[in-house]
């Protein structure tokens, strides 16, 4: 049996010789727990690598970080009972028992963080499955992505095209426009031209038939123009001496409402008051002009009593002269 002073001789050299304090070491606490470091810094590193993966291995990470700062924690204070086996030689048997049950916490901590790493593995495996599900979705998600890009770039091809033959259709409805516009200015340059031809047509027609009526012309006839021009008026003096006005409407084509419309306005008082403030007193030989007429055109002229006149002379005499109205002029 060693005695006290061999006991503390022993101590003494363990402190002397840390290369000592190793070998007891690895007596004392066996190969596996010699191993733990080693396996917890394995475990963390395994850890740290899976918890880039998913958020759900991060918590996994974070479970295992807890539990090797519990590891470290039992390490160093077992570092710490270590020490204290110089400090406390008496309690030699007391603190190897504790060590001894410390041993086999460890041991139990030890199987626990095993099936901890088990359990970490069997979730990094399914994560990796769920990675490798997870490429092959991107994958298949890239192919649509460039099957929609071709698309997008096929459509902005032809969106460019339909663009183009947008502006060339909008350049062709402007030279349409331009050749409408030009068109517009012939035709009513040809109107105004036909109608002062009409105009005229007619008037050299009233002084032919007039004059072999024997009606006196005491000024070429002109227009006048009253709130709707009255396209021929010509001063005459009749066989009798007697001052009157010829009025034509000339028209190219004379329909029902035109004489209807003509007729009405001869007859309307304030049309009277008005000639008469140009000029033209009245009494008035009224006729209407054309160069071809509807049916029912000279039916109404006769019925309301509108003389009619073509190019090749009277068609139908005025039934009587109409009287200016005894109407006041308006203030």
């Amino acid at each position: 049996m060693i005695d006290y002073s061999e006991f503390r001789q022993w101590i003494d050299a363990l402190y002397r010789h840390p290369e000592w304090r190793e070998e007891l070491r690895r007596v004392v606490l066996t190969e596996e727990i010699l191993e733990l470091p080693k396996l917890v810094q394995e475990t963390a590193e395994i850890v740290h690598e899976t918890a880039a993966i998913v958020r759900e291995l991060v918590e996994a990470q974070k479970r295992t970080e807890r539990r090797m700062e519990e590891l470290a924690e039992a390490q160093k204070r077992a570092d710490q009972r270590m020490d204290q086996l110089s400090e406390a030689v008496q309690s030699l048997a007391e603190a190897q028992k504790r060590t001894e049950q410390r041993v086999d916490q460890l041991s139990e901590a030890v199987q626990s963080l095993a099936e901890a790493q088990k359990r970490t593995e069997q979730r990094v495996e399914e994560l990796a499955e769920a990675q490798k599900r997870t490429e092959q979705r991107v994958d298949q998600l890239s192919e649509a992505v460039q099957s929609l890009a071709e698309a997008q770039k096929r459509t902005e091809q032809r969106v460019e095209e339909l663009a183009q033959a947008q502006q060339r259709t909008e350049q062709r409805v402007e030279e349409l426009a331009e050749a409408q516009r030009g068109l517009g200015v012939a035709v009513g340059a040809l109107q105004k031209a036909f109608g002062a031809t009409v105009e005229e047509e007619a008037a050299s027609v009233v002084e032919v038939v007039l004059r072999r009526k024997g009606y006196r012309i005491l000024q070429p006839a002109f227009s006048l123009p009253l709130d709707g021009e009255i396209d021929v008026v010509l001063p005459l003096e009749d066989p009798s001496g007697r001052k009157v006005w010829a009025v034509v409407e000339a028209k190219a084509r004379l329909s029902y409402r035109d004489v209807h419309a003509w007729s009405q306005r001869m007859h309307e008082p304030t049309w009277h008051q008005r000639l008469a403030e140009k000029g033209c007193a009245g009494p008035y030989l009224v006729y209407a002009y054309c160069i071809r007429m509807d049916l029912g055109a000279q039916e109404i002229a006769q019925k309301e009593g509108i003389g009619l006149l073509k190019s090749d002379g009277e068609v139908l005499a005025p039934a009587a002269l109409i009287e200016p109205s005894a109407t006041k002029p308006e203030k």
